[in-house]
């Protein structure tokens, strides 16, 4: 059970990072529906929002992205969808393997779990087909960004593993978030990949809620 347990808090680890770390470069592909069209504000501030992932696939619901994880370390991007997106900074894998991302507002399919109540501002899911092991060195930067993130407001972080059909939830953290160039930038972890082991193929779900709903810190 231990190793499964370590398995577990690795991916949400991983959700978490995407989640909660500070903003990174993004690379540029399909244009984005501009936030808050008709605004006074400033372009670069509130009419554009986070470039979407070399490679994505956009529905009406979600988008899609896989991306390979670098026995180096680097980012991986996150799906940009309904004005969030951003990377994640991660350590070394070895093996490397390919990740799948994919990010929405709503529980589009019906069977995400409800993990706090409320309605989620964001949702992410992971999927990892493979074991792997992750290093000691994180790279800076990373990061969730939006338009609709408020910088100096409180976010709440919650997170859900499943592994042979078992959900696992893990203690959600709060942080408040900071100003970025496509708004907000929910961040406070950056290394919670550092030395944790997943065994084998797993998948997970992370979701974020307005507000300060829990005690310890991102």
């Amino acid at each position: 059970m231990t190793l499964r347990f370590k398995s577990f808090a690795a991916l949400i680890a991983f959700a978490a990072l995407a989640a909660c770390s500070s903003h990174g470069s993004m690379p540029s592909a399909l244009p984005q529906t501009p936030a808050f069209a008709g605004s006074a504000q400033p372009l670069d501030e509130a009419l554009l929002a986070p470039p979407a992932c070399k490679g994505q696939k956009t529905t009406k619901t979600h988008s899609t992205v896989s991306d390979k994880l670098l026995t180096s370390g680097g980012r991986i991007c996150i799906p940009s969808f309904g004005g969030f997106g951003g990377t994640v900074a991660y350590p070394p894998a070895n093996p490397s393997i390919v990740l799948t991302l994919i990010s929405s507002t709503t529980n589009y399919t019906g069977k995400l779990p409800s993990l706090h109540p409320g309605q989620p501002i964001f949702y992410l899911q992971i999927a990892i087909p493979s074991g792997t092991s992750f290093g000691t060195g994180v790279p800076a930067g990373g990061g969730l960004t939006a338009a609709s993130i408020t910088a100096g407001k409180a976010y709440t972080v919650y997170g859900q593993a499943k592994i042979d059909g078992f959900p696992f939830n893990f203690t959600p953290c709060t942080a408040v978030a900071t100003k970025g160039k496509y708004g907000g930038v929910i961040g406070g972890v950056g290394t919670l990949l550092k030395g944790q082991s997943v065994p084998g193929a797993a998948s997970g779900v992370i979701e974020i809620y307005a507000g300060k709903s829990a005690t310890g810190k991102c």
